[in-house]
């Protein structure tokens, strides 16, 4: 702690939630150029935004599989 004690005081939490606000403020600046206008960038993008992109992806993938599964199994119950 900046305060030098385990024990952290309001100033020392006022610090951190800042921080963490700018680190969430660029990463959103970040994420907003490089999937808002591919134009406005390089193309293709960096590896970070890379990454990003597969995770959305993946995870897109993955709702759209359980929402199936889930339709099939209420077709399947249904036909029982």
């Amino acid at each position: 702690m900046p305060n030098g004690s385990n024990h952290p005081e309001s100033r020392d939490l006022w610090i951190v939630v800042n921080e963490m606000r700018e680190d969430v403020a660029e990463m959103k600046a970040m994420l907003k150029l490089h999937l808002g206008d591919p134009a406005t960038h390089h193309h293709p993008p960096c590896a970070q935004v890379q990454e990003v992109q597969r995770t959305i992806l993946a995870a897109a993938g993955a709702a759209v599989l359980a929402l199936l599964a889930a339709v099939g199994s209420i077709v399947a119950g249904i036909l029982d």
